[in-house]
């Protein structure tokens, strides 16, 4: 009896933990979270930021996987981060067909989708709403990480976003989320045109390139369902357009509203 009891009572605390959370919000000055996301854009633009930062932008890309997956009713095995910022997300189901290509489809724009979600909630007042789901998101793919590289990868997330969310200082969440927001944003972008220049190269004639382009998602998606035969290129304007637009509006979200654009 006094064994379920406890088990009740953390249970409650747990509950009161996440709702607590989940209802923080702030109103922090909207040229502050501006030049928030200006600089979070500015410095992941740096080659060697990048190359480390790149890691955070693979897990939810690999995520988008699993979750399309999943959405499909396919059996997911589980995911696998390199240290060279590459990933693979191993799922079981029909070798052809809507929902492979739908899991194939789902990497890329996976990042931006994400911002949208995280800038959107924190506009509206949810900023720890957002956090929460974020966190959600990377215990996830912790969860799913079958290799070294990504279970260290997705401890090391879990630990910064988790400090913040049980810190719980509603500016510091909002500042948080918005810079996750801009850095999202811009990795999606970021990610689909590096993609599209493998393709680029492999056309060129590149030949390391030609042996890279075959496993991209895009390729992938080119063989998925003979249903909707459209080529790579076609999939690869479908990452671009889709990130683009979610950049743009994740800023037009983050840029202050009574600021007036220059002419």
């Amino acid at each position: 009896m006094k064994a379920e009891l406890g088990l009740t009572l953390r249970t409650a605390d747990v509950f009161e933990a996440v709702s607590q959370r989940w209802q923080v919000a702030a109103e922090p000055d909207p040229l502050v979270l501006a030049a928030l996301a200006a600089a979070v854009v500015l410095v992941a633009a740096v080659p060697a930021v990048w190359r480390v930062a790149r890691q955070a932008s693979t897990i939810i890309h690999e995520m988008g996987h699993v979750f399309a997956a999943w959405l499909v009713g396919r059996r997911v095995s589980g995911i696998r981060l390199h240290s060279d910022t590459s990933g693979v997300t191993v799922s079981r189901g029909k070798g052809q067909g809507p929902g492979l290509l739908l899991t194939f489809l789902a990497g890329y724009p996976a990042p931006g989708l994400l911002a949208v979600l995280l800038v959107w909630l924190a506009s509206a007042g949810h900023a720890g709403a957002a956090l929460t789901v974020f966190q959600v998101v990377l215990v996830l793919a912790l969860l799913l990480s079958r290799n070294l590289v990504g279970i260290f990868s997705c401890l090391l997330a879990v630990a910064a976003a988790g400090a913040v969310w049980w810190w719980n200082q509603p500016d510091v969440v909002v500042y948080t989320v918005v810079g996750l927001g801009a850095f999202y944003a811009a990795a999606g972008l970021r990610g689909s045109l590096d993609v599209a220049r493998v393709h680029i190269r492999a056309w060129r004639g590149d030949p390391r390139a030609r042996a890279a382009v075959t496993g991209t998602d895009a390729s992938q998606a080119a063989r998925a369902w003979r249903g909707l035969p459209l080529p790579a290129p076609a999939w690869l304007l479908v990452f671009l357009g889709t990130s683009a637009a979610c950049a743009a509006a994740v800023a037009w979200m983050i840029w202050p509203q009574d600021l007036a654009l220059p002419l």
